[in-house]
This record gives structure tokens, C-alpha cells and sequence, in this order.
């Protein structure tokens, strides 16, 4: 096919599937290239594929389902993770066959993965986008971090170029995570990656006490959303959640009064959601701290069990003055308090 020189170049995005959070900061991407006249088209999977749709219906779209771990109940995911690493290989094997092929049939330019391993193209210049270029691995299993972190340099030098969305110097989101750079790797840090173009104005009165915003992997998912209605029960100030579930129309039927529940608001209702909450309860992946900072909100974190991503992020901003956390076996929700510490950029 004859590329017309005077189009912009045709972009292929795919986020990682592992609840919304690389979906969302993929918004910001979008809507830059869009604006410079490219073509954009999203291969997706699940929530990502129905969180996009929304909002960008007319794009083009590519079901493109990844690999998904199995998380455990319980506190750590080592076993688990290391059970599911055959599959996890054989899936970003399938990953980078399919995306050849797209960019075949679609005649793409640019792929830009999120934290898609599998995501390169031999064909297309291929970028990818990662705050962890250095993985965290649980105390226990310390001796293991040099090869985890092979593996994971691995594949991100598959890559033509790495975008880190954080700052290179001070102030830094990832802190260990997201720096330095990795030798031998075209790295550039992009800075903060949010899909909101404005700044939340503080207000005086708050209407609504507690606002959870659910994420992340099953179960671990439901089994905070259970925490929650619980301990709501045993409250009578207003508690909303968001369920993180954009593609389901399903919600709980017996829920407490003084609960009300979405799984899935549009970018104004989150930001009103947002101003009005007194308290903010998140899991801390990346993207929602990113979103939180550029809302001018703080929050109080509640990791995945085991995953050290976040449980590292909870411990770094906590240190710094910035968030304050508990374990999810340590969860209760009259005991949630918020830091005044905004983080500045």
C-alpha cells in the first residue's frame, strides 16, 4: 500500500491488561497523537479494550488478548507468579507473532507497548513504556533480584526507544523503581503521564467521607471490595466505590445504605467524585498516584498483597511525607487519615 508522505504516521497502542491503570495513561498518548494528525488504532483485552472505547469510540480497535497472572489469596505472589512464568513465556512469544502481523496488515509505523512484553515489531519502530525499570523483589527473595532484572532488561532492550513516565531528576514518583537508566537503552523520561488536563480547586466542604477506588488483579480485587462493605456496615458517614469494572453492567444488590457503588464513571464524575471526597482510599498502582498528584489529592494506600510495586511506592511516598498506608490485613477503614502534603511538581 502507497503511504500518502502528507499523513501523519499510523500508530498501534497496546496497554497492558492488568486492571486500568496502563490503559488510562495511555489516554494522554492518544490524544497528543490524534491532535498531530496520526492514525491511532488500540489492540487491547478486557477492561483496557472497554475503557478505551469509551473514551475514543471512534478509533480502531484490535481485541488483542495478553497474558494474565494468576494472583494467590494470599500474601505473596512468588509462587504463583513463578507457576504461571512457562505460560508467561509462551504468551509474549504469541504476543510478538500477533503484533507482526498487525503491523503487517495495518501498515503501522510505531508500536508503542505498555508494559507489554511481547509488543516490538521487527517492522515498526518500537517503544516501550515502563516506570519500572527496576524491579522490587520481596526481602525473602532478595538474592533473586539480578535475575529478575536480566529477564526484565531482557525484554525492554527488544525495544527501539524506552519512555519512563516520571521526571529524571527530583521531583521523582518511582524513585528506585524508575531509575537510573538502563546502560545500552534510548531512554527518555516523559514525565507524569495523566489523563486529566486540569487541576482539582480546593474546596472547604467535603460531602461525601470515603471514596475507595478499586484496581488491580482478581482476587485480590474482590477481596478489598469485601473489606470495605464490612467495615462500611459499621459507619454512617457516605462511602462510594469505584469498582474498576468498565466493561461489566453488573453491580452488588446488598450493599449498606450508606454505600453507593459504579463500576465505571466518565472522566468529569471521577474528578467531582474526587474534590468532594474527605478521604481517599487507593491501592497506589502508579497511574492512580499519577492521576491523584495531577488532581492536587493525596490518598491512603492499600498495596495488592505482594505486590511489591506498590507495597515499595506506599513505603517511598510514606517515607517522604506524601501518602500514608497500611497493609490490607491491617485495613480499617476508622482508622484511615489523610497527609496534608501535597506532592509538587
Amino acid at each position: 500500500m502507497q503511504k500518502n508522505k502528507n499523513l501523519g504516521k499510523r500508530y498501534l497502542i497496546c496497554p497492558l491488561n492488568w486492571g486500568l491503570g496502563h490503559a488510562t495513561r495511555c489516554v494522554p498518548i492518544i490524544k497528543t497523537l490524534i491532535s498531530q494528525g496520526n492514525k491511532v488504532i488500540v489492540a487491547a483485552d478486557k477492561g483496557p479494550l472497554a475503557f478505551l472505547q469509551k473514551a475514543f469510540p471512534d478509533l480502531e480497535f484490535i481485541e488483542f488478548p495478553g497474558f494474565e497472572p494468576t494472583y494467590s489469596r494470599s500474601n505473596t505472589q512468588v509462587f504463583k507468579l513463578m507457576a504461571s512464568f512457562p505460560k508467561a513465556l509462551r504468551d509474549f512469544r504469541n504476543d510478538h507473532k500477533t503484533i507482526e502481523s498487525i503491523v503487517k496488515n495495518h501498515d503501522i509505523d510505531v508500536v508503542i507497548s505498555d508494559n507489554r512484553f511481547g509488543c516490538w515489531s521487527k517492522r515498526a519502530h518500537s517503544v516501550f513504556i515502563t516506570h519500572q525499570l527496576h524491579i522490587q523483589v520481596p526481602r525473602l527473595w532478595q538474592f533473586t533480584t539480578p535475575i529478575v532484572n536480566l529477564f526484565n532488561n531482557s525484554y525492554i532492550k527488544k525495544y527501539d526507544e524506552v519512555w519512563v513516565p516520571d521526571y529524571e531528576n527530583e521531583p521523582s514518583l518511582g524513585g528506585k523503581l524508575s531509575h537510573p537508566a538502563i546502560k545500552g537503552v534510548e531512554t527518555k523520561y516523559i514525565g507524569f503521564l495523566s489523563r486529566f488536563n486540569t487541576d482539582i480547586q480546593s474546596v472547604t466542604e467535603k460531602t461525601n467521607k470515603y471514596l475507595v477506588i478499586l484496581s488491580g488483579p482478581e482476587p485480590q480485587r474482590t477481596m478489598f471490595e469485601d473489606i470495605i462493605l464490612k467495615q462500611a456496615k459499621e459507619t454512617q458517614d457516605n462511602v462510594l466505590i469505584l469498582r474498576a469494572k468498565p466493561d461489566s453492567n453488573d453491580l452488588l444488590s446488598d450493599i449498606p445504605e450508606n454505600v453507593s457503588m459504579f463500576n465505571h464513571v466518565d472522566d468529569e464524575m471521577f474528578v467531582k467524585l474526587v474534590e468532594s471526597a474527605e478521604n481517599i482510599i487507593c491501592r497506589g498502582g502508579y497511574s492512580s498516584l499519577m492521576d491523584l498528584i495531577k488532581l492536587n489529592r493525596t490518598a491512603y494506600l492499600v498495596p495488592t498483597p505482594g505486590q511489591t510495586e506498590q507495597e515499595y511506592l506506599a513505603k517511598h511516598l510514606s517515607e517522604l511525607g506524601y501518602f500514608n498506608w497500611c497493609k490490607q490485613n491491617d485495613f480499617q477503614l476508622k482508622n484511615v487519615k489523610m497527609t496534608n502534603k501535597l506532592f509538587k511538581l
